[in-house]
């Protein structure tokens, strides 16, 4: 018999940044007990958990994030990506033409904050975290 396995509540996302000693800046973040005014999404109460590294490589500073974003976020984020993808193909996808589209790649990138981006031409997605989607025709 196999166990069956439970979804998590919140999955890690790893993001990477950097950028050369010479133009590195400092960067300082306060965190008070009170509730400011701007909203950044999260709900009262919730506890966020990021790990930040900062690392010095040859002549490069390199800052690693390690953030937890709930699962039914990402899914929500997910779904409405694949959605508008399913629009926009489908107005490619014309009954009279001459030519039929058969296969679509696509290079999706989730952020630190689980907001799913699509690359465009020149996107450096390799290396960086990021998904590639493949769709064939049934």
């Amino acid at each position: 018999m196999s166990a069956e396995i439970s979804t998590p509540k919140s999955i890690w996302i790893i993001t990477e940044e950097t950028s050369e000693v010479s133009t590195t800046t400092n960067e300082t973040t306060t965190t008070r007990g009170a509730r400011g005014g701007g909203d950044i999404g999260g709900r009262i109460g919730a506890e966020t958990t990021e790990e930040i590294v900062v690392k010095k490589k040859d002549n490069e500073i390199v800052i690693t994030k390690r953030k937890q974003v709930e699962v039914s976020q990402l899914k929500q984020e997910m779904q409405g990506f694949l959605q508008a993808m399913r629009e926009t193909l489908d107005v490619a996808d014309v009954p009279d033409s001459k030519i039929q589209l058969d296969e679509v790649e696509l290079s999706v990138e989730i952020s630190g904050e689980g907001k799913v981006s699509l690359f465009g031409v020149g996107g450096k997605a390799a290396g960086k975290g990021a998904m590639t989607f493949k769709f064939k025709r049934k």
